[in-house]
């Protein structure tokens, strides 16, 4: 009898060993973020994005925070600057300023919109509109993959394993736009007024993503190319998950509309804030 008491205990120290692995299986991260989609919670979001043509070479940081609710993104404000090594065709970068998105509206304060500005006023409603899909999440980050809806972070990580790594876990893969908007219709046709077509659909977004020990993303990174040559690059960084938000529209007195903004001389450039500031479109040509 005495001969199994050793294969006995080396079975039973597997067993044991065995369970805490179990345990310590990846949480599931949209679950996580679902459970994050609560009224008057937020994040905070550190990005910087790069794109590349022929022509131009731009790389700007966000520094954004994003109030929540059960439907995703409601408002958010954020500081926004390009970096020093960016150079547009002209050789000019531009100049930072700071945004904030309510409900339907954008406003725009600081150095970008400081020559429209009459002397009473410190921001300017550079956008109304009801038409695009979320204005909140576009003000605060350029990223492609929209980690706030649950739907879209369960197709990115289909069939995808996560490696183990320090603080939590590591995810990563491709994604196209078409997966993208079978996924979320709304947001991502709103995007592209309808269904991505041609090669805005097989255009593959090249992605990692960092998760903490309860699932929910620190950190994503994404790298989009065209045939062209021009390629971008985000890398954004979630902290705060949870945190008591509440983003308000700046006060009417201190707002001027753009319609009605102060006008520069009549040789000075037009500002490039306006509708086509917050939508972002995939390098594809």
């Amino acid at each position: 009898m005495r001969r199994w008491i050793l294969p006995a205990a080396v079975a039973l120290a597997a067993t044991l060993l065995a369970t805490p692995a179990a345990a310590q299986a990846a949480p599931d991260p949209a679950q996580a973020v679902k459970a994050q989609l609560r009224p008057e919670r937020g994040v905070r979001v550190a990005e910087v994005s790069r794109t590349v043509t022929s022509q131009a070479s731009t790389r700007t940081r966000y520094h954004s925070g994003i109030q929540l609710a059960p439907t995703g993104p409601v408002a958010s404000w954020a500081d926004v600057e390009d970096a020093s090594d960016s150079r547009s065709s002209d050789g000019q970068g531009s100049k930072p300023g700071q945004r904030a998105a309510v409900g339907t509206s954008v406003y725009t304060s600081g150095e970008a919109v400081a020559e429209f500005l009459p002397k009473d006023k410190l921001w300017v409603r550079t956008m109304q509109d009801d038409s695009h899909p979320n204005l909140a999440l576009a003000v605060a980050s350029k990223q492609t993959i929209n980690v706030f809806d649950p739907a879209v972070l369960k197709a990115a990580l289909k069939g995808k394993r996560a490696r183990a790594v320090s603080g939590g876990h590591l995810y990563q893969g491709t994604i196209t736009y078409a997966q993208l908007y079978e996924a979320d219709k709304a947001y991502y046709g709103g995007l592209f007024d309808g269904a991505p077509r041609g090669a805005y659909a097989k255009t593959a977004v090249s992605w990692r993503l960092w998760t903490d020990a309860r699932g929910l993303p620190v950190r994503l990174s994404t790298t989009e190319r065209a045939r062209s040559g021009a390629y971008r690059t985000i890398d954004t960084r979630y902290s705060g998950w949870g945190e008591h938000l509440i983003i308000t529209a700046p006060a009417k007195a201190e707002v001027v509309e753009w319609e009605e903004r102060r006008r520069p001389g009549p040789d000075a450039p037009e500002s490039d804030i306006g509708p086509s500031a917050t939508h972002s479109e995939p390098y594809v040509s």
